[in-house]
């Protein structure tokens, strides 16, 4: 197994300088491919649409949350599942003992969404994070007889949570789609100008490579 992994470590690092030595010779285009591979942007119909990493109460409307929404209005969906994990963030000013889901329902009601237009679904904190959460949030809409999902997170973080999620939902026969919302310093003709945006892929990428070290995606699945 170590063997294995000694292995999987020289070929992701092999590649890496191999794709630096791309970005040398042909910049501009392969940093704009890597953009749209790390953030993919397919969108579909489907039953549902899952809102990843949506941020709530004191923190303004969110772009996942909005873009969900722009879709359950098209009629591209026809529910949003809203990912909630199960401490309330730090930045607010709750108490911890208040009912975080019951507080989101309420301001998501506030945008004009019904009660059957959402449902909620708690995911406890345990590492691998995404791995833990797909397994939860796919086992419970498995209950409802969903068969496909658009999946909707943030900028680069999405391609890692679109082949966990892919992976997770093979058993369950539910086709998923992904779709990254972009954040100002993510344009993905220009990212690389953003400091934030350099960061923010770098950090996505070595996340990727961790999960497919560790096995929690099939290597087959990575693309």
């Amino acid at each position: 197994m170590k063997k294995k992994v000694k292995w999987i470590w020289i070929g992701i690092c092999t590649s890496l300088l191999l794709i630096i030595l791309l970005v040398l010779l042909f910049g501009h285009t392969i940093l704009i491919r890597a953009g749209k591979f790390m953030a993919p942007q397919g969108i579909s119909n489907a039953d549902v649409a899952i809102l990843q990493g949506c941020t709530f109460l004191n923190e303004g409307t969110d772009t996942v949350l909005i873009r969900g929404i722009n879709l359950l209005d098209s009629g591209k969906v026809k529910r949003l599942i809203i990912v909630l994990h199960s401490d309330i963030p730090s930045n607010t000013s709750y108490l911890l003992n208040q009912d975080y889901p019951g507080l989101v329902k309420k301001e998501v009601q506030t945008l004009g969404l019904k009660e059957k237009d959402f449902g909620i679904v708690v995911v406890p904190i345990s590492h691998p994070n995404t791995l833990t959460e797909a397994e939860v949030v796919l086992e419970a809409i498995s209950k409802d007889h969903i068969k496909s999902a658009i999946l909707l997170s943030h900028g680069f973080h999405t391609r890692r949570s679109y082949l966990v999620y892919q992976y997770i939902a093979l058993p369950f026969q539910i086709k998923i789609f992904p779709l990254a919302c972009l954040n100002s310093y993510e344009p993905l003709d220009s990212w690389w100008s953003h400091a934030q945006g350099r960061r923010y892929f770098v950090e996505e990428v070595i996340k990727l490579a961790y999960y497919l070290v560790r096995g929690y995606v099939p290597l087959k699945l990575s693309y």
